[in-house]
């Protein structure tokens, strides 16, 4: 077993801890904001398509493009769409930033749990190009860490805000605590859906006009 294996497997572990017991799961959120019609759907820095997979699954109708930069990460994930023999999904390996797809192709871009890693000019770059990928009548959606307020909540969260913080000590902080509403209008987004999932938080984006 590689440490991509690993690294699935991680991320298995992170859903049962943190996304999904107690509370909405993000990624049902996720299945049921997108209609199982025609629609196009890209998850950016897809990772291990654990995102993407469910969508793809739940959505036959549509076409699920998950693109990561790491290769490595997408035979993990190409390993499970095989698995599910799952044949509306189509995986690159493409920098997040500079995607070289054709302007205004997708319905909807999904970016779960990723900005809160990059620094503030990498995020600038991903939601630029996101912007630019969507279609005039697109959304974007984000999973992200929702901030919590209860005492229960912060403790069972601290593991890992303290790993969070120690891996990106510059930019988790600030992304973590920040107006999130303020700082997606930057980038041409107009948030449509706020949804809360226990440790995580759902937003549901349109793409502005202006």
């Amino acid at each position: 077993m590689n440490i991509y294996s690993f690294l699935s497997i991680g991320y298995d572990l992170l859903d049962k801890i943190w996304l999904s017991p107690g509370g909405n799961d993000p990624r049902r959120v996720i299945e049921n904001l997108i209609p199982d019609e025609k629609v196009r759907i890209l998850d950016l820095c897809c990772g291990t398509f654990t995102n993407g997979l469910s969508i793809a699954r739940k959505n036959k109708n549509s076409l699920v493009v998950g693109l990561d930069r790491s290769e490595a990460m997408l035979r993990e994930g190409r390993k499970k769409v095989r698995k599910e023999g799952l044949n509306n999904v189509k995986l690159l390996c493409r920098d997040a930033t500079d995607t070289k797809l054709r302007e205004g192709s997708f319905d909807y871009i999904i970016i779960g749990l990723v900005l809160h890693e990059c620094d503030p000019a990498l995020r600038e770059r991903l939601l630029k190009e996101a912007h630019r990928l969507i279609k005039s009548n697109g959304h974007l959606i984000i999973l992200e860490w929702e901030k919590q307020e209860k005492i229960c909540r912060k403790i069972k969260y601290a593991p890992l805000y303290i790993t969070e913080v120690m891996c990106t000590p510059k930019y988790f902080k600030d992304f973590y605590t920040a107006d999130k509403n303020k700082l997606f209008s930057k980038y041409g987004f107009e948030t449509e859906h706020c949804i809360s999932c226990n440790y995580t938080v759902v937003m549901c984006l349109n793409k502005s006009e202006d």
